[in-house]
């Protein structure tokens, strides 16, 4: 199984492992998710790309076609607005004609399929993933 394979079969296999957590700490799928959990499921399915920090150099990267996108410069780029929106339908990459490459994980389908919440399940957790990509925004002049 090739290097960018096996990673996005463990991203996978943790994303169905991943249990819904309100916070308050019960388990309850219709809470929000609160900014640390955000960053639990960044690190679990997205850093391994993107890196720790957001910056695209995660231990993955050099294995794949494309350099991942640095995630913290989304505001700069948009004028200092974060393009949550936009992020959302990148994350879920089920309606998105071009997904970017077949490396990026398409994350709603594997959310959704992971039966922790169905389709409520799966834009809590992006909607989390977002929380913390607005977290790490830099600003100007960082």
């Amino acid at each position: 199984m090739s290097r960018v394979a096996s990673v996005l079969f463990a991203a996978a296999l943790a994303a169905s492992a991943w249990p819904l957590v309100s916070v308050a700490g019960q388990s309850n799928q219709s809470d929000l998710r609160v900014p640390a959990e955000g960053r639990t499921l960044y690190v679990d399915h997205c850093a391994s790309c993107h890196g720790a920090s957001g910056r695209g150099d995660g231990p993955a990267a050099d294995s794949m076609r494309r350099t991942p996108s640095n995630l913290t410069l989304y505001s700069q780029r948009n004028g200092g607005v974060f393009p949550s929106e936009r992020l959302r339908r990148i994350i879920d990459g089920r309606g998105v004609g071009a997904h970017g490459s077949v490396e990026m994980p398409v994350w709603g389908a594997v959310f959704n399929a992971s039966g922790a919440g169905g389709e409520a399940g799966a834009r809590a957790r992006i909607d989390a993933i977002l929380a913390h990509l607005q977290s790490i925004q830099e600003r100007s002049g960082e």
